[in-house]
């Protein structure tokens, strides 16, 4: 599936608050667990500068091949990266 055109879509979400996020930078680090031709298992996790775990996360999303991203319109200006 690396090295296509292929889009995903969300099956399951399970999203846990663990502090809140006071001030300063936040890290978010994501990793693939498992990668098959229809299903993948993903997790992630926010920390802050001192490396507190605040969030963590897993999701299964579905593979959807050759198939990207359609966006209507271009992003609003406070979402772009300068």
């Amino acid at each position: 599936i690396e090295g296509t055109n292929a889009g995903a879509t969300t099956v399951d979400l399970k999203l846990n608050y663990l502090a809140p996020a006071v001030s300063g930078k936040l890290i978010a680090r994501g990793r693939r667990i498992k990668l098959g031709k229809t299903l993948g298992y993903a997790e992630a996790s926010v920390t802050d500068e001192a490396h507190k775990l605040l969030a963590h996360g897993t999701s299964t999303l579905m593979i959807l091949s050759e198939r990207t991203l359609a966006i209507d319109s271009p992003l609003p200006p406070k979402f772009r990266t300068p």
